[in-house]
């Protein structure tokens, strides 16, 4: 896909997710069959990402879409949150989420490499993320980190 093209395309959706108090997490486009795959993510600092969100961003997107005629080509556009066991990719996240449930996939670089931890997030500090492990706490830099998320867990 041309970059000049997806360019303007992360531009519109990251006006249209401001206009509702959003920003966009992420943006996937792939062939999906015969037409292409248009999916936003959205993501809010004050709270959580509602459905209200994502057919206001949906809505105003689509319409920027076929006004600007953008995609050269069928599209579905799928608007939607990162979920409870959302991923973690930047520092700010696995601050932002100190405390909670997470778990951590390490990437090449060491002697722990494709070992998955499961914990309590510690935070992000110089760019090296810190997980509580049971009473220990693991510490490893954010480009060792092949995979992170929050887990959810039911109340018992």
């Amino acid at each position: 896909m041309d970059p000049v093209w997806l360019g303007k395309l992360r531009t519109m959706a990251e006006g249209a997710a401001r206009m509702f108090g959003c920003e966009v997490f992420d943006l996937e486009h792939r062939p999906a069959g015969k037409r292409w795959l248009i999916r936003v993510t959205l993501d809010r600092l004050d709270g959580p990402v509602t459905i209200q969100d994502c057919e206001s961003v949906s809505r105003q997107l689509s319409v920027q879409l076929d006004v600007e005629d953008l995609v050269p080509h069928a599209f579905e556009l799928e608007v939607s949150s990162p979920g409870v066991e959302r991923p973690l990719r930047r520092a700010a996240d696995y601050e932002r989420f100190k405390g909670q449930l997470a778990s951590i996939l390490l990437g090449p670089g060491g002697p722990d490499a494709g070992q998955a931890w499961e914990g309590d997030l510690v935070g992000c500090e110089s760019d090296v993320v810190s997980i509580k492990v049971g009473d220990e706490v693991k510490a490893v830099p954010l480009s060792r980190v092949k995979d992170a998320h929050i887990l959810f867990r039911f109340p018992r």
